[in-house]
């Protein structure tokens, strides 16, 4: 089988103390890794009481023939 196609998006997640989960920012995503590391940097510089980290997104295709009965 041939290398499947994959891409990546990058997202942020926050979290106020270490005991709390980690919370998505809501709608926010990018293609691009320096663009989120950007905005990691900026959220981080606006609350900086908080845990930021950024995190992948990994995307595979896989394309098959599909039964047709």
């Amino acid at each position: 089988m041939p290398d499947q196609p994959t891409t990546s998006t990058y997202f942020i997640e926050s979290r106020p103390a270490p005991s709390e989960p980690w919370r998505k920012v809501p709608g926010v995503g990018w293609d691009s890794k320096a663009k989120a590391l950007e905005k990691l940097a900026y959220r981080r510089e606006m609350q900086p009481t908080w845990e930021h980290r950024l995190m992948e997104r990994i995307t595979t295709i896989t394309e098959r023939p599909a039964d047709e009965n």
